[in-house]
């Protein structure tokens, strides 16, 4: 399952967890398998959500854990807000 948002959502969204200066890029996330949630873009891998018996752990697209959050908006915030800011470096 992909879950995709429309334009203005994703918006908004980008203004809460986009680095400063930062320009979005449609970012989905799929669901390959229960209890995983997988983000990227048309061109990027952007990072993943699991969930565990702690939480929901984030993990971002270099492979880095971003940490363990009690909602999973919350560690999906962080997995893009850390691509994000990556920016140029990725």
């Amino acid at each position: 399952m992909t879950i995709a948002m429309d334009r203005p959502e994703a918006d908004r969204m980008a203004e809460d967890v986009l680095a400063p200066g930062a320009t979005s890029e449609n970012v989905s996330w799929s669901t390959p398998a229960r209890w995983l949630w997988v983000a990227g873009t048309p061109t990027e891998y952007v990072g993943m959500v699991d969930r565990n018996l702690d939480g929901y752990v984030a993990t971002g697209f270099d492979g880095h854990d971003l940490g363990v959050f009690a909602a999973r908006s919350d560690a999906q915030a962080v997995v893009c807000s850390h691509w994000s800011a990556a920016g140029d470096e990725r």
